[in-house]
């Protein structure tokens, strides 16, 4: 049986691992950054795996982990006086396309949200369960992200 939760958690880590990535560095803007946050979610899951309710909860809460971990990398950021300017020179990579240069441009809070949904597939269920809002919560930012998108779009 732990066998199986083991065998269960790699694959489930190799299936989330990019997704975990793409929010870390759209919230940190740093590729090393991003994998650091990546890596220390992974180790925080795996350390609370036992205690685990229901294993298909395991993709939102390493997604949950990996948003936690980058938020704690920009509090540590803040907390060292380091300037998000200083940080900017690494910007993050996009896939080159126009909209991927609009959705960067979006606050955080809308962001996020546009990113797990159209990025990596997630219903606002998921995403409200990893960003620990209410599902309405999450509804309201993506629309109001895509009036965003819209409105710049056709600018």
């Amino acid at each position: 049986m732990k066998e199986d939760l083991e065998r269960y958690f790699v694959e489930t880590v190799r299936n989330t691992r990019h997704g975990m990535y793409r929010v870390a560095l759209a919230l940190l803007h740093s590729p090393a950054d991003a994998e650091d946050a990546v890596s220390r979610a992974v180790e925080v899951a795996w350390r609370h795996l036992p205690r685990l309710r229901q294993q298909e909860a395991l993709p939102a809460y390493l997604m949950k982990s990996a948003v936690n971990a980058a938020k704690d990398e920009l509090r540590r950021r803040k907390k060292a006086g380091l300037p998000e300017e200083a940080l900017s020179s690494v910007a993050a990579p996009d896939d080159g396309s126009p909209i991927a240069h609009y959705v960067s441009g979006l606050p955080e809070k809308y962001r996020i949200p546009v990113l797990l949904k159209f990025g990596e597939n997630m219903t606002e269920k998921e995403i409200a369960i990893t960003l620990g809002l209410p599902r309405g919560t999450v509804s309201s930012r993506i629309s109001r992200a895509l009036d965003m998108l819209r409105k710049e779009i056709n600018k």
